[in-house]
């Protein structure tokens, strides 16, 4: 009679199973991976939407911009009607550019200083009395505090200038941001107050807003890098944590986080969703704990 040894069942089973065991804990890690990274929609907006007004009130004389052009801080977009003003600045400039007083008073003051000069060797041979160089010295006090004023009257008239050429400057509109213009609020003609002129957004950078839910605070901190994918297409792109807000929403249960996006070449599109993905294990500390370190 023949022996035959047969394997048990739950063994070929086992057997089966061990050559797929590498490719299993494979996907089971990047699975893994794939979860710890946070996904969350976000809306890419404008770092600064401002509506610019005047200093002061007038007459709008010219728009120097359209709607849509770009603009530099400092440029001009827009003019008050400034006739007055700038005639005064021309009268301030005149007056301040006068030097005869100056001159005049100047000429006083040498005289004067000469007959001192010659009064006083008088005196020392004693051709003259104390009293007439008393005056001689009184003549010259009186010519050097009359060129004092003079200057002083100089002085005045130069602050009288600037301050006409600040009121000029108050009637010329410019931009403090980079940006774009987005509306027209007045136009040539209308007399501006209170109102504003028109609308001016700062593109560079972007702001990304993002709202987290309560699992998530903590994690997260100024200069941390995020991947952030605009909805109308392109490819992923670096923003910079700005903001965490240090206190939660109650009723929601979320907290909020700014993030910082270049768009120095003006390619992002702003207003349009996004989403943005954060992964608190791809060392988005390392500044920070280098500096700790």
């Amino acid at each position: 009679m023949r022996v035959v040894s047969r394997m048990p069942n739950y063994l070929v089973v086992i057997c089966l199973l061990l050559p797929a065991t590498g490719a299993w804990a494979q996907e089971t890690v990047a699975s893994a991976a794939s979860a710890s990274v946070n996904t969350h929609e976000c809306l890419m907006e404008p770092m600064v939407v401002l509506e610019l007004g005047s200093e002061t009130q007038g007459l709008i004389e010219v728009l120097e911009v359209d709607r849509g052009e770009r603009v530099a801080a400092g440029d001009v977009v827009a003019r008050l009607k400034s006739t007055v003003e700038r005639r005064r600045v021309e009268q301030a400039r005149k007056r301040a550019g006068m030097r005869g007083e100056i001159t005049a008073r100047e000429a006083d003051l040498e005289l004067a200083s000469i007959v001192l000069d010659r009064s006083t060797g008088l005196h020392g041979k004693s051709l003259i009395s104390s009293q007439e160089l008393d005056e001689a010295r009184a003549q010259y006090r009186v010519a050097q505090a009359a060129l004092e004023q003079a200057q002083d009257n100089a002085g005045q008239l130069e602050l009288e200038m600037l301050r006409a050429e600040a009121l000029l400057e108050q009637r010329i509109v410019r931009s403090p941001v980079d940006g774009v213009v987005v509306e027209h609020s007045s136009f040539a003609g209308e007399f501006v107050q209170d109102n504003p002129i028109m609308t001016i957004a700062q593109l560079d950078p972007l702001r990304v807003e993002v709202v987290l839910p309560l699992s998530e605070f903590g994690k997260y901190r100024q200069g941390d890098t995020a991947r952030v994918k605009p909805e109308l297409g392109g490819p992923e792109v670096i923003a910079v944590v700005d903001v965490v807000d240090p206190l939660l929403d109650a009723s929601s249960g979320t907290f909020g986080i700014r993030l910082l996006l270049d768009n120095a070449d003006g390619q992002l599109i702003a207003g349009q969703k996004c989403t943005v993905s954060i992964d608190p294990a791809s060392g988005l500390h390392t500044s920070s704990d280098t500096v700790e370190q």
